[in-house]
């Protein structure tokens, strides 16, 4: 009796494929989920940070108290000043001047009790309650000069701006800076460097392992003595690259989407999704050109040098291109000519801030055709490497 041939999909490869990469598979997916949970946490922290109080008020009602006690202590020559008004026993000097400032003014509301809690509130900061009082000095100080040439009013803003464009650093920048989104930044990293770079490695070394290597030592030859074509062979190994990514990637999105409701207290589904969507697209290009030349070539090393070289370099280029993104050329940290390198990687084609735009009122669609680049070129490797395998002379 005649076995079955099977021209398809072989199971029985499928489970060997599975077992013979399953210690990998885990522990990529499992560096990923970890690297999914301490960005999250990380990204809290410094979103936490930015949401801080604000004690612009309670700054302000200080510095009118202060400036009440400066101008007293001007006009009568004494010397009062909140260490002193700590530390005092008797605090009728600081009523008497209080007082005289709201008969001076009609909303004058000054008291004792008042500078306390103008000054208790404020020392909830993280800036200490002294280092306001010395800026309080210059700000004063500076108020009542003007510029010997240009006649102008003198501030501390001016002045800190002066200093830092002798230090080779701009006020824009300055200010660029203090706007910048440290979170944001993290999830920039996150996507191109943190999670590709684990499932990158899980790509090269699985993609060399399901046809070429097993060409290279020997192996083939025992399943095709099988009632297995190569054309099962060649399929069954493409699904294999193209599930378990998928899989795998839905397990980090699903551990993400956990970790951003336990740290934040909610989720965005569809922004999430999306970028995991994307980044699933470029793995499976990537991963198709793995596969491409493990079915091209006989030998492992050949192999790898063509599909591990060329997305190594497209992750080295990535690095190189994140230094001479907008970001980082308004920072100061980066290099307008590194911008080139985006254009020679297909992390290039991961557009981040587009995917996450989905999900908002106003979608940048700007991703969809870069995914479907990314898609054409998976679909491509895939084919053309399928057919290659199937015609070629093998070593057997």
């Amino acid at each position: 009796m005649n076995k079955k041939v099977t021209k398809v999909f072989s199971w029985t490869l499928m489970k060997q494929s599975l077992r013979s990469n399953i210690a990998l598979t885990v522990i990529a997916t499992v560096v990923m989920c970890m690297m999914g949970i301490v960005i999250t946490y990380a990204g809290n922290l410094l979103g936490s940070g930015s949401d801080e109080t604000d004690y612009t008020d309670a700054q302000s009602d200080f510095y009118s108290y202060l400036y009440v006690l400066a101008s007293y202590n001007e006009m009568a020559g004494t010397d009062l000043s909140y260490e002193d008004f700590t530390t005092a026993d008797d605090t009728t000097a600081y009523e008497t001047v209080f007082d005289m400032m709201n008969m001076q003014m009609d909303d004058g509301d000054f008291s004792v009790d008042g500078f306390a809690s103008a000054a208790d509130e404020l020392s909830e900061s993280e800036i200490p309650l002294e280092t306001y009082i010395s800026q309080f000095e210059y700000v004063y100080a500076l108020g009542s000069v003007q510029g010997c040439f240009s006649g102008d009013d003198l501030d501390v803003e001016t002045l800190m701006n002066n200093m830092f464009e002798m230090m080779g650093v701009s006020s824009d920048l300055m200010e660029t800076m203090s706007e910048m989104d440290p979170s944001a930044m993290l999830n920039q990293m996150h996507y191109t460097v943190m999670v590709i770079l684990p499932l990158l490695l899980f790509i090269i070394v699985v993609g060399n392992s399901l046809v070429v290597d097993q060409v290279d030592k020997g192996s083939m030859a025992y399943i095709l003595s099988t009632p297995t074509k190569r054309s099962a062979v060649a399929i069954t190994q493409m699904i294999y690259m193209i599930l378990v990514p998928l899989v795998m990637i839905a397990i980090v999105c699903g551990v993400r989407m956990a970790a951003i409701y336990r740290f934040t207290g909610s989720v965005d589904p569809a922004q999430t999704i999306a970028l995991y969507a994307g980044l699933y697209v470029l793995a499976e290009a990537m991963a198709s050109i793995c596969y491409f030349a493990g079915c091209v070539f006989n030998l492992s090393r050949y192999a790898m040098a063509l599909g591990g070289g060329l997305n190594i370099w497209f992750f080295l280029a990535s690095l190189l291109g994140m230094f001479g993104s907008e970001n980082m050329v308004s920072m100061g940290i980066g290099v307008d000519a590194l911008g080139i390198f985006n254009h020679l990687t297909l992390v290039g084609l991961f557009d981040i801030d587009a995917l996450a735009t989905v999900g908002s009122g106003d979608v940048d669609t700007a991703f969809v055709w870069k995914l479907c680049v990314l898609v054409a070129i998976a679909v491509v490797m895939y084919v053309v490497g399928a057919v290659r395998f199937t015609k070629k002379d093998l070593p057997l």
